[in-house]
């Protein structure tokens, strides 16, 4: 019985564990899988046997656009009423830190406008 990329022991239907085998010599190792309950071993004999674990690295998109439209409505964000919406001139603001684009290290600081009127929210986001 087996599940993609997951062994198990055909005595007791527990999960096989990879681990090097040493030969009398000491000089030559192979793979096996063995059980850590009932010691029963089998030895990788096909390419797919030797593969014990496969990391996929996905790469980052350089910049993720987000939607920060709903961020003047959470209440455990700091508010500051010391800057100046650029797009409406509104006189208050969320903010929080973010990591910088680009691979830069530090952070920045992002702020959203929190004006809210007849004619819709403005939710304007900008960096320093």
């Amino acid at each position: 019985m087996a599940l993609r990329g997951i062994r198990f022991c055909k005595d007791c239907a527990n999960i096989l564990y990879a681990r090097e085998q040493y030969d009398n010599e000491g000089s030559n190792r192979n793979l096996i899988y063995s059980c850590r309950i009932c010691e029963y071993t089998e030895k990788a004999t096909k390419a797919e046997d030797y593969l014990v674990y496969h990391r996929q690295v996905r790469r980052l998109a350089e910049h993720v656009a987000t939607d920060y439209k709903d961020y003047p409505l959470d209440p455990t964000l700091s508010r500051s009423v010391n800057v100046s919406c650029p797009r409406c001139d509104h006189r208050e603001a969320v903010l929080f830190h973010s990591e910088k684009e680009g691979g830069e290290s530090g952070m920045r600081m992002t702020y959203v406008c929190t004006y809210r009127g007849e004619d819709g929210a403005c939710g304007y986001s900008w960096q320093s």
